[in-house]
C-alpha cells in the first residue's frame, strides 16, 4: 500500500457531522492516509481543531490562523488568544492566511492586508511555517503580487522546519509558482489539478517537479475529477495523486513517497 498525507483538510466542517468518526477511525487508514492537517482558519475553529488532534493524536495535526474571508471576525482579544495557541505542540503552522480578492464584499483589501500582516507577525514570533491562501479574481493576479510584496516586507522566513511555507490550493501559472519556489515554498496540489480546464496548473506543476509539491484535499470542497459534485474527504488523496503521477510521468509509489516526505518536512513531523 502507498502511504499519503492530506496536508489541508476541514474535517470539522458540518459536512462530516454524520460520519466523522467512521471516516477518521476506519476509512482514512484503509486508504493509506497516515496524517491529516486540520485547518482552523476562523476564531471559532481554533479550539475544535485542537480537540480533533486530542481525539486522533496519531492522525490529526492542527494549523491555526485567520483566512482572509474571516478577517472581520478577528478582535484584539482573538489576536491574543491566537498568539497563545500557536506555540501549542498540536499546532504545526500558521494558516490558512493570505489574500482573497473574491471576497471583498465581506473583507476589504485593506482589512485583508492588515490581518495578513498581523498573522505574519505571529509567525515571526513562533517561527512556524505558513499555509498561504491566495485567490485571484478571474485573470487578475493582483492578489499574488500583493501577497509576495507583503511577504517581502513583513516575513522573516525563519521557521523551525525545512520548508517555510506552502502555497495552498495552487491554482496559478508557473510565473507565480516560481516566485513561491524561489522563496523555498511548496505548492499544495488538490482536485483542481484534475479539472479539464486547468491545463495551465498541470503544466506549472510539471515544470516545478514532484519534489516541490504536497497533496491536499481542502475537503469537503474541490473533489477531484470523477467525483465532482460529491463531498470531498482525505480518502480521495490517492486519486488526486494518480492524476498528478500520470501527468508528470512518475510512478505512483514514488509520488507518494516524495509528497509524504515533503509534507513532513513542511510541518516538522519526524
Amino acid at each position: 500500500m502507498n502511504f499519503f498525507i492530506d496536508s489541508h483538510a476541514h474535517l470539522n466542517d458540518p459536512a462530516f457531522d454524520a460520519d466523522r468518526d467512521e471516516l477518521l477511525s476506519r476509512q482514512l487508514p484503509q486508504a493509506g492516509i497516515v496524517h491529516s492537517f486540520e485547518i482552523g482558519c476562523a476564531p471559532n475553529e481554533w479550539q475544535p481543531a485542537l480537540d480533533l488532534c486530542d481525539k486522533y493524536p496519531q492522525l490529526v495535526h492542527a494549523v491555526l490562523g485567520v483566512h482572509p474571508e474571516y478577517a472581520p471576525q478577528l478582535t484584539p482579544e482573538g489576536l491574543k488568544q491566537l498568539a497563545a495557541l500557536l506555540p501549542d505542540a498540536r499546532n504545526t503552522a500558521v494558516g490558512e492566511i493570505g489574500l482573497d480578492y473574491t471576497c471583498q464584499a465581506i473583507a476589504s483589501k485593506d482589512l485583508q492586508q492588515n490581518t495578513f500582516i498581523q498573522m505574519l507577525q505571529l509567525a515571526n514570533q513562533t517561527q512556524k511555517p505558513l499555509v498561504l491562501h491566495v485567490r485571484r479574481e478571474g485573470e487578475d493576479y493582483a492578489s499574488y503580487e500583493d501577497t509576495f510584496q507583503i511577504l517581502k516586507h513583513n516575513w522573516k522566513q525563519q521557521t523551525n522546519t525545512q520548508h517555510p511555507a506552502v502555497l495552498h490550493c495552487f491554482c496559478a501559472r508557473y510565473e507565480e509558482a516560481k516566485r513561491a519556489l524561489d522563496m523555498g515554498m511548496l505548492l499544495g496540489i488538490n482536485g483542481c489539478f484534475s479539472y479539464k480546464k486547468n491545463e495551465y496548473i498541470r503544466e506549472a506543476v510539471k515544470k516545478a517537479g514532484a519534489d516541490k509539491i504536497i497533496l491536499e484535499t481542502d475537503c469537503p470542497y474541490l473533489s477531484p475529477q470523477g467525483k465532482r459534485g460529491q463531498r470531498n474527504d482525505p480518502s480521495n488523496i490517492p486519486l488526486i495523486a494518480s492524476f498528478v503521477a500520470d501527468y508528470i510521468g512518475i510512478p505512483l509509489p514514488d509520488l507518494a513517497e516524495i509528497t509524504t516526505r515533503n509534507a513532513k518536512a513542511l510541518y516538522g513531523l519526524p
